[in-house]
């Protein structure tokens, strides 16, 4: 959290959060969030992809260049699996270079602060191996950019409930 003159700052976007969560409690409400976190694996230099034999057309889901990065990002589920975040799914994602992480939902606070250090985590294990990596939007013109898709769910207070499950409504949502 970010204070300032001896309390915490109201519009800094963890004390936001914060508040509108406790807003949510009021009402009798856990908002739960699961998030995709997308980013490149780049050259030391951060000029181009640090795996040159990544060059298909449409490499989405590519096992081949997931596996000449395995070392990576097995690390790192490795890592989210230590932390207690069950990571689930790891992927070679739309763009060349590009990988794809993800790990069980939870309330959406201790979501946005894995995901924060989900990035430190990521750059400092590529860091060891002489590669960078980055989370921008749109690092590369001619590829797809980076995305983090968010999934929310609202929950009764005891998390037993998911308020968008209806088994009755179009698609199962209510």
């Amino acid at each position: 959290d970010l204070w300032m003159n001896d309390s915490p700052v109201a519009q800094a976007p963890r004390q936001v959060l914060k508040s509108t969560l406790a807003r949510a409690r009021e009402l009798g409400y856990e908002l739960c969030t699961g998030v995709e976190c997308e980013f490149f694996v780049l050259s030391p230099e951060a000029l181009e992809l640090a795996d040159r034999q990544d060059r298909q057309l449409k490499p989405c889901y590519d096992q081949r260049a997931l596996m000449r990065r395995y070392d990576l990002v097995a690390e790192i589920a490795d890592c989210m699996h230590e932390l207690g975040w069950n990571p689930y799914q790891t992927d070679h994602e739309d763009a060349n270079g590009q990988f794809e992480m993800n790990w069980q939902f939870a309330d959406a606070l201790t979501t946005a602060d894995r995901q924060t250090f989900f990035r430190y985590m990521v750059k400092t294990l590529a860091e060891q191996r002489g590669l960078r990596a980055t989370f921008m939007p749109k690092p590369f013109a001619n590829l797809t950019g980076n995305g983090c898709h968010m999934h929310l769910s609202l929950w009764d207070r005891d998390n037993e409930q998911n308020h968008f499950d209806d088994p009755r409504g179009e698609l199962g949502l209510s």
